[in-house]
Formats: C-alpha cells, structure tokens, sequence
C-alpha cells in the first residue's frame, strides 16, 4: 500500500491505489504457480482474489473519511472498525465466489456454483481483516500527514506575519512625522515645567523600547495586559499630541488579561483609530478599547465615533491593518476565530473579533 488514500482523493491518487495492489497481486500469482497451476490459472485465480479485495478496499476508503482519526471514543472507534473489518472479510468473500463463479461459467460453459470449504472461508476471513487494518491504517497515516502538513503550513504563514505586524509597528513608531510631534509635545512640556513631562519621557522610552526590541524573544505570544500597556502608552502620547481631539477609553476584564494575544495586533490597528478618525478632523473624537472574557471565548473590540467608512469600499481597501489581522487569524486559527467589521458613513467604525480563550487568542479591531 501507499499513502495515496488522503481524504478527497482525485483521480491520480485512486491510479496510485490500483498499482499498490499490483505486488499483492504478484505474491499471489507467484504462490499459486508454486503449487503446480498452468500461469494461465495461477493469473486467474489470482485476479479472482485480489480484484474483489481492492474493489471492496474502496469502502473501507470511504468509511475511514467519514469516521476520522481521532473523531471518537477509543472504544467506539475501535468497535466500530472492529465490525467493518469483518463486514469487508465477507464482502471480499463474496465477491470473490461470485466473480470466479461467473468467469468459469463463462470460460467453460458450464454454470458452476464456486464455495470455499470452512477451512478456506476461515484463512480468507482472517486475511480480509488483516488487508482491512492495513488499508485503513495506510489512509490514516495519510490523513495525519496531511493534518500535520496543514498546520506547518499555517504556523510558517502565521510566523511570516507576525514578522510583517512587528517591522509595520516598528516603521509606524519610529518614522520621522511620529517622532517629530512627540519629541515636540516633549520638548514643550520641559519646557512649561509640566509635571507630566517625566512621565511622558518614560511612556515614550518604553514604547520605542517595545517596539524596537522585535526580537526580544522568539515567542510569538504575549499576555494581554502586555499589549494592553502597549495600546496604553501609544493613546497616551497621542493625546498629549492631539490634546482635546482624542479622548481614550480602556475597559478591560480581570479575567481577559489572563488570556495571550499575538504581539503586535491590537497596536497598529488601534493606530489606524486614531489616524482615520482622530487626526483626520477638529472635532474631538472618541475611541473605546474593549476586552472581555465570556465563557470560553475572548472578546476584543476597538471603536471611533469617527467619521465612518463604506464597508464595501473597507473591504477593497488596499491599507495593510485589516487585512494582516484577517492575515494571522486565518494562519493562526483557521475557523476558530471570528472577525466582524461595523461601519457606515458618519457612523464611526468598529472591529471586533473573537476567539478561543484557552489558544493563544488574538481579538483585535480598527481600520485597514
């Protein structure tokens, strides 16, 4: 057998299971002529045997789809192989005694009712449930790899992407526009002898200091109240650049900060907040950062009362926010996370996504 019974098999890999029967078929044929048969007979028996067993190894294909590894019990799933595996004994059987029944009936002219003693119904029967492990065996081993395929290939994208969140703070933090306003906001407070300035000098330390050391560690993860800092630190220097034109909420659960995010999602995306909706207008705007535990899901949200957006025109957009975080969740999750964009014109916009709160969960929200 080989490894070419994977679920949704195409038609080269069924030619692949026809030809892995082919050296059966030749152990067969080479047995039979052992015991004196002409090689005409020994091919015809032979093929009277191992046709019907790969014809039947077909279901055993089928039901080893429906029933997938690790879908059940051990009990169950051990039961229920056991009575396929004598259902595919005497499906084999019975193939085999009604094809040579009708190929000698027609070779000889004579109609020939074609039986197996006990003894031989015994050895068949046995084999029938050693070739049924065997095939089921070989399409699980090719469903596993296939999993095991599928989430190296999703790790090495979600890794790729990470890489890509991180440079994308790292180039939004330290650009020259970013830098200037900020060592210009500092520079006034000393200047005013404002006692907020020490602490904006460390808020800023600590945020160039994240953001610079992308490689601090090669954990892609984060606790959240790590990133929550981080988005705390950023919306701090921005008001004190924008002064009145933003107001910055956090409502953030005990429970959420337990949970892990990947480093560098929520940042940038509450950048993009602040970019489309707070420096692009006089009038002061709003944004709310959300997170929440509700049962066995993590719930993250990131909203403006800004001037909104037309949700197609959202979706096309060529802006990298959006689209890196639907990015590392399709690589990181798969159908577990779930992203949900809100928008209208004059109606502010609000991302929120959720995931599991036992993973590494990532729930983030803003404009792409």
């Amino acid at each position: 057998m080989t490894d070419a019974l994977p679920a949704g098999s195409s038609r080269p890999r069924w030619t692949l299971y026809a030809a892995a029967w082919l050296p059966m078929l030749a152990a067969y044929f080479g047995a039979i002529m052992a015991g004196g048969d002409t090689a005409r007979d020994s091919l015809l028996l032979a093929l009277h045997n191992i046709v019907p067993a790969a014809l039947a190894g077909i279901g055993v294909v089928h039901a080893c789809a429906r029933i997938p590894w690790g879908s059940r019990g051990r009990s169950a799933f051990l039961a229920i192989h056991a009575g396929l595996a004598i259902a595919y004994s005497l499906a084999w059987c019975g193939l085999m005694m009604g094809t040579r029944t009708v190929v000698e009936s027609l070779w000889t002219g004579h109609a020939r009712v074609f039986t197996l003693s006990f003894e031989e119904l015994r050895w068949q029967l046995g084999a029938g449930v050693m070739l049924y492990i065997t095939i089921a065996a070989v399409r699980y081993v090719g469903e596993v790899d296939g999993r095991l395929r599928e989430q190296q290939a999703r790790a090495a994208r979600a890794e790729a992407l990470r890489a890509r969140a991180e440079m994308q703070a790292l180039r939004a933090q330290i650009n020259p526009h970013f830098l200037f306003n900020t060592l210009h906001s500092l520079l006034e407070l000393v200047s005013a002898g404002d006692g907020r300035a020490e602490e904006a000098i460390e808020r800023f330390g600590a945020l160039l200091h994240r953001t610079i050391d992308v490689r601090r560690s090669a954990a892609d993860d984060v606790p959240l109240d790590e990133e929550i800092q981080l988005v705390r630190d950023y919306l701090w220097i921005e008001q004190l650049r924008l002064g009145t034109r933003l107001i910055a909420e956090l409502e953030v659960d005990d429970d959420a900060l337990r949970c892990t995010v990947p480093s560098f999602v929520l940042q940038p995306l509450v950048e993009n907040a602040v970019k489309h909706a707070a420096s692009a207008r006089v009038a002061p705007t709003f944004i709310r950062v959300r997170a929440a535990r509700e049962g066995g899901r993590l719930l993250l949200s990131v909203e403006d009362d800004g001037p909104g957006a037309i949700l197609e025109q959202v979706e096309r957009a060529p802006g990298a926010g959006l689209r890196l975080v639907r990015g590392r969740l399709e690589a990181r999750y798969g159908n577990e996370g779930q992203m949900r964009i809100t928008t209208a014109p004059g109606a502010g916009f609000r991302v929120d996504l959720a995931l599991p709160a036992g993973a590494p969960a990532l729930v983030a929200a803003g404009q792409g």
